[in-house]
């Protein structure tokens, strides 16, 4: 027997885990053949029905990787079941891609939507360490006496008794917020060792919102809160003296009581620029005419429109936008960086405005703050989506299916969007079947 039988049996052979099944030739033998051709297959392997070939299967040929075409044997075959199994298999290749299609942008808009593991991590913490152990690995910030809370600039560490550490559990962006400002905080506080908070804002299912400076929550809080950034989550460590101090508050805060808080900043406004323009009766040009301050107050009153917003008070949030879109407009630009701010705040006033309005079913208005997103950006897709819902709302198909083509255009994959086209072809489905309903009893009146 050749080199190459011999290859072509132990391939069989790997393939088939069957050495009864060939003969010395690597053929079927007669007693296999008929044992294979009596036996039902599994389910699922007559899917595309039995298929006779013209020429037997060479398999010398086909092992020697030379490739062999297989011809159907036409006779034995029927025409329609030749087409429905050609058909078939044609489907499973167009949803298998498709699938494939999806699976890859699932994975895709997975990976870039989804954060890490880091940003969750310690929301909830694993706290059977005490706290000598967590501070060294920790900034101290502010420094205390550990008795009444008296600051101590300019000493080490170890010659104070207190105060506030910190250690940041992911990065936050912008400015830290200043005195007078606004903030919203989660929180989960814990004594030591001790893996359940005794408070803690997820629990209540609602924010802790206070205004910086005031005291109006613990000093500690209030202090450290300081130091964060927007989106910013952080570990701190405070001493008694800035907390429940020396006596607590028993039974529930035991005395001398120190607490570890994981604090996320939501969101902060600077609210005492609001207030300034609120005093002012003069008008908008004679405030400020320093482009950085005007679109650091356009900012503010955005940011309170989006905190009204989160709150539902649709009406307030537009207030606010609609007063920074008239301020902004005002706004003088000198150079090219500057005009890109003006546009990018601009934009998101608008696109802001269209979403309340849209939500509050204010179609026209929704198609009017669109279009002036547009106008700053043709390829928003966020104008185009809600001018789309907008439109399809108002039964206007047509006007719908176009922004609608252009935005899937633009990003094809977007699963918004993909839904959004499958609601519209409902809507004009329907309004086709309304359509011939009342043509039939039109016709068809005794």
């Amino acid at each position: 027997m050749t080199n190459l039988n011999k290859a072509s049996d132990q391939m069989l052979n790997e393939l088939l885990n069957d050495d009864a099944d060939l003969d010395e030739y690597g053929e079927w033998t007669d007693e296999a053949l008929t044992r294979a051709t009596s036996n039902k297959r599994a389910d699922g392997e007559e899917e595309y029905g039995q298929i006779k070939l013209r020429k037997p299967i060479d398999m010398e040929t086909l092992c020697s990787s030379k490739g062999q075409i297989l011809e159907l044997d036409q006779n034995e075959l029927d025409p329609a079941e030749l087409a429905r199994i050609a058909t078939q298999m044609a489907m499973d290749d167009v949803k298998e891609n498709q699938q494939n299609d999806t699976d890859q942008y699932i994975n895709n808009e997975l990976k870039t939507r989804i954060p890490t593991r880091d940003l969750f991590s310690q929301r909830l913490i694993d706290n059977t360490q005490d706290f000598d152990d967590q501070l060294g690995g920790m900034q101290h910030l502010i420094k205390t006496n550990g008795d009444d809370g008296t600051p101590l600039n300019g000493v080490p560490s170890s010659e104070a008794a207190g105060g506030i550490w910190k250690q940041i559990i992911y990065d936050g962006v912008g400015e830290t917020p200043p005195l007078g400002s606004t903030v919203r905080i989660h929180y989960n506080a814990y004594f030591e060792l001790n893996d359940e908070p005794y408070d803690s804002t997820y629990i209540r299912r609602r924010p802790c919102e206070f205004q910086l400076g005031k005291f109006n929550v613990l000093p500690g809080l209030d202090l450290a809160v300081r130091t964060m950034q927007k989106r910013e989550r952080a570990k701190f460590i405070m001493s008694s003296d800035l907390l429940y101090g020396e006596h607590g508050c028993p039974p529930r805060i035991p005395p001398k009581a120190w607490s570890l808080f994981i604090v996320e900043l939501i969101s902060w406004i600077d609210s005492t620029i609001v207030e300034k323009l609120n005093k002012l009766k003069i008008s908008d040009d004679e405030v400020t005419d320093d482009f950085n301050e005007r679109i650091r107050i356009v900012q503010t009153l955005r940011d309170m429109g989006n905190d009204e917003y989160a709150k539902q008070n649709l009406e307030r949030a537009i207030r606010y936008y609609a007063k920074g879109k008239q301020f902004l407009i005002k706004t003088k630009t000198n150079d090219e960086h500057q005009s890109a701010q003006y546009k990018e705040l601009l934009l998101k006033l608008y696109l802001n405005s269209a979403q309340c309005y849209l939500k509050l079913r204010n179609y026209e208005r929704t198609i009017k703050n669109s279009n002036e997103a547009l106008q700053l950006d043709s390829k928003s897709i966020k104008a185009l989506f809600r001018i789309s819902i907008a439109y399809r709302s108002m039964q206007q198909f047509d006007q719908a299916r176009t922004y609608l083509n252009t935005a899937i255009n633009i990003e094809p994959y977007n699963a918004e969007i993909i839904d959004e086209a499958q609601r519209l072809d409902r809507a004009i489905e329907q309004q086709k079947k309304n359509e011939q309903k009342l043509y039939y009893r039109m016709f068809n009146k005794q």
